[in-house]
């Protein structure tokens, strides 16, 4: 009768080290899980102040008292028209469309996120004739995904005024 009850108690102890091993790969994937939810509520929170400064500037530019600093009047440009066009992967040109030429002084993200985003532009500042284009990389990646605003900043005429224009990077 005691090798019946030494053989209750261990399998009786086996169950409750069971227990305890599921208990503690239970607390170990609730803290997993925790953690995911807090990295992506941290990369929502990130977006979603980027479309809140979008949102803003948006506004901003579209009413009658719209800073000059963003858009350049067909005027200002003398007919000097910057577009946007996919290369490959991650890499885009601003083409210059327009008949006149310009000179690119500066290329940089319109938001903190389009910032990050903009890696690499080639030999800045330079002169874009029509129909020339100047390549950029934008990454995009989980986190930094979606359409981006670069602003560039350019010249019609060597030592004329500094003019900015918003082009919208689509995504891909």
């Amino acid at each position: 009768m005691n090798a019946g009850l030494a053989t209750d108690v261990s399998l009786y102890e086996a169950w409750s080290l069971g227990a305890q091993w599921v208990s503690a790969a239970a607390a170990v994937l609730a803290v997993f899980v925790a953690a995911v939810f807090g990295w992506l509520t941290l990369v929502n929170n990130r977006r979603s102040k980027d479309t809140q400064e979008r949102a803003t500037l948006i506004a901003a530019t579209d009413e009658q008292d719209a800073p000059p600093s963003l858009r350049a009047s067909r005027d200002e440009t003398n007919g000097a028209r910057l577009t946007i066009r996919h290369d490959s992967g991650e890499h885009w040109q601003i083409v210059n469309e327009g008949p006149a030429t310009c000179i690119i002084d500066d290329v940089a993200g319109l938001t903190a996120l389009d910032k990050k985003r903009l890696t690499t532009v080639a030999a800045e500042p330079g002169s874009l004739n029509p129909g020339e284009a100047k390549e950029f990389i934008l990454v995009s990646r989980l986190t930094q995904t979606g359409p981006a605003n670069i602003v560039v900043s350019f010249r019609v005429e060597p030592g004329g005024s500094l003019l900015r224009q918003v082009l919208l990077v689509p995504a891909p």
